[in-house]
């Protein structure tokens, strides 16, 4: 799994080859809050979603060091890809969307 960030002026690469299963734990608790929520995904559940991304990478960068080094119109997709690949690891796909729709629907 690999990310980029900018951090300061510069970009770096981080890189996770090890996801732990507790990771894929929190991405079903996850998973079910992005279902409740719907299409309507709230600033805390954001929060959420990117301590689950720094926790994902083992904390090789900080909450803030996401927030700072993404770009807002590439946010939700770049937590999303990381969401999905996180749980692919462990076998399942995601059942909805980043809007939480069911997938082929």
């Amino acid at each position: 799994m690999k990310i980029v960030l900018r951090i300061g002026t510069e970009d770096k690469t981080f890189i996770n080859d090890f996801v732990k299963a507790r990771v894929f734990r929190n991405a079903l608790k996850l998973n079910d809050a992005l279902k409740n929520e719907g299409a309507n995904v709230s600033a805390d559940l954001f929060d959420k979603m990117i301590e689950f991304v720094v926790t994902a990478f083992d904390g090789k960068f900080t909450f803030d060091d996401f927030w700072d080094g993404v770009e807002a119109h590439r946010l939700q997709d770049e937590v999303m890809r990381i969401f999905n690949d996180v749980l692919n690891f462990g076998g399942l796909e995601p059942t909805g969307d980043a809007e939480g729709n069911e997938k082929g629907k």
